[in-house]
């Protein structure tokens, strides 16, 4: 994969970045996280420039997913059953359809970083009937940072020390998005217990 790659003009590379990202924020099962980390390397060779595949990659997930999210607005659930590439098994979608009601729509920012979930978010948001503002917010955000977290890690560690050690970045980067989201939960469960006995205490006063 990362020799392809390599071999690629740069633009032709930018044009693969962009096709493979592309094709799995739709749904379909491809290896763009991997393409993404390689072409970080590439970024520490010279190869690519680090704002340019920054730029390719969050064009290419913002629309994957949003082409997603149309397509699964536009039909709903029992279609994408249909579709055998997708795997939307019963448990798939009830794990998916629970995330989503947990989170709501930042749910699309976070699901960006769980690779079970990463190809499916535009489909599922769209089936969920996510709004489209928030969804639109959520996507970009989550598709730069995205974009920006794994061209660093390739740029940075895989120099250091190749590709294959990245995907211990990888599994790092899963560890710490699960501490914020944990410390975010632990923020609103919080708020919500003050404003619960702010309540009582009001209504017991009057």
């Amino acid at each position: 994969m990362f020799e392809w790659l390599q071999s690629l003009p740069a633009d032709y590379g930018y044009s693969a970045l962009f096709l493979a990202l592309f094709i799995n924020n739709f749904g379909i099962p491809f290896p763009g996280t991997t393409i993404l980390l390689a072409s970080g390397l590439l970024v520490n060779r010279g190869i690519f420039s680090f704002w340019p595949t920054v730029a390719v990659a969050t064009g290419a997930c913002f629309l994957g997913s949003f082409c997603g999210y149309w397509l699964g607005h536009r039909y709903g659930l029992p279609f994408l059953k249909k579709v055998r590439w997708l795997h939307l098994t019963h448990q798939r979608i009830k794990h998916l359809e629970k995330f989503f009601k947990r989170f709501g729509p930042m749910g699309v920012f976070f699901a960006r970083f769980v690779s079970v979930l990463h190809p499916v978010i535009g489909l599922m948001a769209g089936t969920g009937q996510t709004p489209r503002g928030p969804f639109l917010f959520y996507n970009l955000t989550g598709s730069l940072a995205y974009a920006l977290l794994y061209t660093f890690a390739g740029d940075w560690f895989g120099a250091k020390w190749g590709l294959h050690h990245v995907w211990l970045i990888h599994m790092t980067s899963y560890v710490l998005i699960l501490l914020v989201v944990l410390l975010i939960l632990a923020f609103f469960w919080r708020y919500s217990i003050h404003s619960f006995l702010g309540f009582v205490y009001f209504r017991k006063k009057r």
